[in-house]
């Protein structure tokens, strides 16, 4: 089996080198860009210990499968696979960074996202198609042998598919920890969760979490301790209510700017970026007025995109509560099922006990039953 992207001790994620800073890029300007108006505050994960965290999920295991791939010469830069080619770099990286939150004094809950708003088909495609043209410059990189450049490709051409979302949401369940699967869109529905103070925070790559009205988001959450370009990461703390104060606007006026400058919804309009969005919505009130100002046509469906980020969906079940992790079935399911090392299991199973999360081998649980 190709070198694991791990390093130190404590076994955190490597965080994505250049080859992989593509992904990165991707995560920071999904949704809309909001970063010129934040002024996030670094905070140490002790800082959310005792709470319960709402975890964009599809975007944490993109920043798995893409960046604890096959390294070095004659690896194709695909993600880490078992003895029967079943992709696992997901699942490794789930292992660690839950069990990571976890010691920390962190609740986590994952939420899956669900069906895909009609208005975001358009985006969707867009990247499929994407995709497609990167998958037949990997096959042609990998058929020249020319590794180097099949390696740069890798992350492009990852996905997470139904398989993965199973086994993932299985190893939660053996875990002990909690996820939920949103009606639509994860971030979403995380963040109507926090408004209505079921979660303390919502960890997320996705500035769109503040347009949906997050009163608290946390960026990095997942990077925590690792190191990009040779710098350690910090977990970010944004607060809405500060941002909205500090750039002296309304809520409707932030989701307003973030249709302008591009959502998943919408593409924006050219030429307007945070900054001189910022300045028109202020000076000109609503996304209407700033597009008969400056001469561009007001986005279709416009009311339709308010509504998704106003009102956004949400299931009416409650958060369950987390659980015992079972370390029988984890042994099973990781380690004799997909070949994990004992030093590996034995390390995110020690954090767990540390939280006092771990049944007691003679101590009955669901799974019995």
């Amino acid at each position: 089996m190709p070198a694991l992207v791990y390093i130190g001790g404590a076994s955190t994620l490597n965080a994505p080198t250049s080859a992989d800073s593509r992904i990165g890029r991707e995560a920071e300007g999904m949704g809309c860009n909001l970063r010129d108006l934040a002024k996030p505050e670094s905070i140490n994960l002790r800082d959310l210990s005792d709470k319960r965290v709402a975890i964009d999920t599809f975007l944490v295991a993109y920043q798995f499968i893409t960046s604890i791939r096959s390294r070095g010469e004659g690896q194709d830069g695909s993600p880490l696979r078992d003895s029967k080619g079943r992709t696992i770099s997901h699942l490794m990286g789930f292992l660690d960074r839950a069990t990571v939150m976890i010691e920390n004094g962190i609740d986590p809950v994952f939420v899956f996202d669900g069906t895909p708003h009609n208005l975001k088909l358009g985006t969707l495609n867009d990247r499929k198609e994407k995709k497609k043209e990167a998958q037949i410059k990997w096959e042609r990189a990998v058929s020249n042998e020319d590794w180097n450049t099949a390696q740069k490709l890798g992350s492009q051409i990852v996905s997470y598919t139904r398989e993965m979302v199973a086994e993932t949401k299985e190893m939660f369940d053996y875990m002990g920890v909690s996820w939920i699967e949103a009606p639509m869109e994860a971030e979403g529905a995380a963040s109507v969760r926090c408004r209505n103070g079921e979660v303390a925070a919502v960890a997320s790559q996705d500035w769109d979490v503040l347009l949906y009205g997050s009163p608290i988001m946390i960026r990095n959450l997942i990077s925590h301790g690792t190191k990009r370009f040779g710098r350690p990461v910090l977990a970010e703390k944004i607060v809405l209510a500060d941002l909205l104060k500090e750039n002296e606007i309304t809520q409707e006026q932030l989701v307003d700017l973030g249709i302008m400058i591009g959502t998943d919804f919408h593409p924006g309009i050219k030429g307007i970026g945070p900054k001189t969005g910022l300045k028109l919505i202020k000076k000109h009130i609503t996304l209407e007025e700033v597009c008969k100002v400056k001469g561009h046509e007001v986005p279709k469906n416009i009311d339709e995109i308010r509504d998704i980020f106003h009102n956004h969906p949400v299931e009416k079940m409650t958060i369950p509560p987390n659980n015992m992790a079972n370390e029988k079935e984890l042994r099973k399911f990781l380690q004799e099922e997909r070949g994990f090392s004992d030093a590996r299991l034995k390390r995110a199973l020690d954090r767990l006990k540390s939280a006092g999360r771990l049944r007691d081998p003679g101590q009955a649980s669901i799974f019995d039953f």
